[in-house]
């Protein structure tokens, strides 16, 4: 597998990249690259270029342009994830496991049931800064050239504000709508938020606030996931039914 590294777009003059800072100090300290070999550059909004090594420094790597691909690496679908935030380390999970599986955006989601109920301002600010970390390192180990946004927490009864029922789903145990292979399955548009809860769900209050803005509603089955679980398997399974769909073989 070609090594992955993230570049500044201000480096790149059509012709070179120069690759700066911590990345060129990986490649060229931790890696050991060396003049003549071949890496993968990548803006990290969809464009990616496949580079020779011309010249390593400790923290300065130039390379030329061998070929450039735009959205390499990228699905079909635009898929948001709005997931409740919960206890311990396992947002770090969903969004290094749902960044290789191709989610395009992470919502962190504050409930009424959920054990986080608010975020301090600091401690928020390190945890963004620590989840678009993990999404740097899981774009570049998964071959994306899009490094997926990551929202800071907010309310669900905020975000639901901004959600249209066509493009978004929600998942709880007891959904009707339709089984979830069904739905991802009928998916026309290329846009998708999925909803999912925190480990203990979502509220009867919240129910009826997705109720009233008459987004479905869908069940999983009899087995119960866990939250981390369920945003990976999901994404997933919503990605590869609506490219299924959308690409003609």
């Amino acid at each position: 597998m070609i090594a992955t590294f993230i570049y500044d777009p201000a480096d790149c003059d059509g012709r070179t990249i120069i690759l700066k800072g911590p990345e060129a100090h990986h490649l060229a300290a931790v890696l050991r690259m060396k003049p003549g070999e071949t890496v993968r550059l990548i803006d990290g909004r969809g464009m990616a270029y496949l580079c020779e090594i011309k010249e390593t420094e400790s923290k300065r790597v130039e390379c030329n342009i061998i070929e450039s691909i735009r959205d390499s690496g990228e699905p079909l679908l635009d898929l948001t994830l709005a997931i409740g935030l919960s206890t311990g380390f396992k947002f770090d999970l969903v969004v290094e496991k749902g960044t290789e599986v191709g989610v395009s955006r992470f919502i962190p989601l504050v409930t009424s049931k959920g054990k986080i109920k608010r975020v301090e301002l600091d401690t928020m600010q390190m945890k963004i800064a620590r989840w678009r970390r993990i999404a740097e390192s899981a774009a570049k180990q998964s071959g994306r050239s899009v490094v997926p946004i990551v929202d800071p927490p907010q309310a669900l009864a905020t975000f639901i504000q901004t959600c249209l029922p066509q493009d978004t789903l929600l998942f709880h145990p007891g959904g009707t709508a339709c089984n979830s292979v069904d739905c991802f399955g009928t998916i026309s548009k290329d846009k998708l938020t999925l909803l999912v809860g925190p480990e203990s769900g979502f509220s009867p209050e919240e129910i009826a606030l997705v109720e009233s803005r008459r987004i479905p509603i869908v069940g999983l089955g009899e087995r119960v996931l866990r939250t981390e679980t369920a945003g990976i398997v999901l994404s997933a399974v919503a990605i590869y039914s609506h490219e299924k769909v959308n690409t003609t073989v």
